[in-house]
């Protein structure tokens, strides 16, 4: 008995170490993702915008193709490997979406809003699921899932890299608001509220944080 407890341990153990691992691989290509986004839109002028149309519609055609199995599995299984096995019921979503909001945010949007809106999302998203993952203790009040010291580093490093773009009151602005999406969007009754599954699928801080954080900047111009 004793032995069957102490093997059930040691499973629990090896399963939450490589749970833990696998978020902050996904936390370190976001933030990747985000950086050569960033990249992108300041090297490619004025073809930016059909770049990231391609790369969008690129991706979304990879999904179908994976979902219709027309890859080899190991393939598949590879270009999935980074996505949540319990959430991504579309494969690739979150690049999908990510790419969906950076588009939109670089069409509404002047370049260095959009770029600093990219920041908020790829640095200040990451950061806070790593922290929070990490060293995360204290639950905030109206989330099971987000802590004070994942939402409040991830504030500061959005900020510090926002502010490369735009200015530090609109760089405040935005990754305080992104981040304060991001601390609720995964609250079950925002869920409940939107039952639509179109309106699930975009429900989704990769999309909405670009979005909400530049339009927070842009008024504040």
């Amino acid at each position: 008995m004793v032995n069957g407890y102490n093997q059930n341990l040691k499973c629990d153990y090896h399963d939450r170490r490589t749970s833990l691992k696998g978020e902050v691989e996904r936390q370190l290509i976001h933030l990747f993702t985000g950086v050569a986004l960033i990249l992108l839109i300041r090297t490619t002028g004025d073809i930016a915008l059909p770049v990231l149309v391609f790369l969008l519609v690129f991706y979304a055609a990879v999904s179908v193709v994976i979902m219709l199995n027309m890859l080899p599995f190991s393939l598949s299984a590879f270009l999935c490997r980074w996505g949540r096995p319990s959430t991504q019921t579309v494969p690739l979503k979150g690049t999908i979406l990510l790419l969906c909001g950076v588009t939109l945010s670089f069409t509404l949007f002047p370049e260095e809003i959009a770029c600093a809106s990219i920041a908020v999302v790829a640095f200040g998203d990451s950061v806070a699921t790593a922290i929070g993952v990490l060293i995360g203790r204290h639950k905030l009040p109206y989330s099971e899932k987000k802590t004070v010291e994942g939402t409040l580093s991830g504030m500061i490093a959005a900020f510090l890299v926002a502010s490369f773009f735009v200015t530090p009151v609109q760089a405040f602005i935005g990754s305080a608001g992104g981040m304060l999406l991001e601390s609720v969007i995964d609250l079950q009754t925002i869920r409940e509220f939107n039952s639509q599954m179109i309106f699930k699928f975009f429900l989704n801080d990769n999309f909405l944080i670009p979005l909400f954080s530049g339009l927070l900047m842009f008024i504040i111009t």
